[in-house]
């Protein structure tokens, strides 16, 4: 698994986490989260050690990258984002009949971590 399928899902795995589901659902989603952490905290890591060595962070959060490093910056992202990682989890299901709402978009980023079914 390349750890950009891991962060782009972030969006659509917290508000499937925001979302009322059956109590094992939850568990389940808990459990996935709390494994795929630890690739979201090697990220987040090395995503700030790069803005730091290719620019500034500003006192709002926000930062820059210096117009003669954005090159070596973009190229060292998209490393970082292809890198290969292998979270420990179990892909786990919710029924499509659950009450929750979310976009295609969402359910094609959370292809990776759940499977979806007719009936759980």
């Amino acid at each position: 698994m390349k750890l950009y399928e891991i962060i782009n899902a972030i969006p659509a795995l917290n508000k499937l986490g925001n979302s009322n589901m059956k109590m094992t659902d939850a568990y389940k989603l808990q459990k996935l989260l709390a494994a795929l952490q630890v690739e979201i905290d090697f990220y987040n890591k090395h995503h700030l050690e790069l803005i730091k060595e290719n620019g500034q962070i500003k006192d709002d959060g926000m930062f820059t990258i210096d117009k003669e490093k954005q090159g070596d910056f973009g190229k060292s992202m998209n490393d970082l984002a292809q890198t290969d990682v292998e979270p420990a989890f179990t892909k786990m299901k919710i029924a499509i009949t659950e009450n929750i709402q979310i976009s295609a978009n969402d359910i094609g980023a959370l292809l990776p971590f759940v499977e979806f079914t007719e009936e759980v």
